[in-house]
């Protein structure tokens, strides 16, 4: 389902805009010279989980961690999101911190 067709997208944004869903993956669109990648969040039992693929590249990364009360998931995912970009021949923008 494409974004716009829910009422509500609560949650799902943190690795990166949700453009679309489906059986609980999000599609993210191609942006500021990042490909278009398909990912998926999890975790349980201590642990947290990022999956982040480009099936046209045949490019994925999937990473698991401690959880603990200094894990920051937007870090490791902004990171994988990046390593998929590069392995895909692509270079991220680097927006420079404000």
């Amino acid at each position: 389902y494409q974004r716009a067709q829910f009422t509500k997208v609560i949650g799902m944004d943190v690795p990166g805009k949700a453009d679309a869903l489906g059986l609980g993956w999000v599609y993210m669109a191609p942006k500021e010279g990042r490909p278009g990648i398909i990912q998926k969040t999890g975790g349980g039992g201590g642990f947290i989980t990022y999956m982040a693929m480009i099936p046209q590249k045949n490019i994925g990364a999937f990473v698991v961690v401690t959880r603990s009360p200094l894990t920051r998931f937007k870090n490791m995912s902004d990171g994988i999101n990046d390593l998929v970009t590069e392995l895909s021949g692509n270079k991220p923008l680097v927006i420079p911190a404000s």
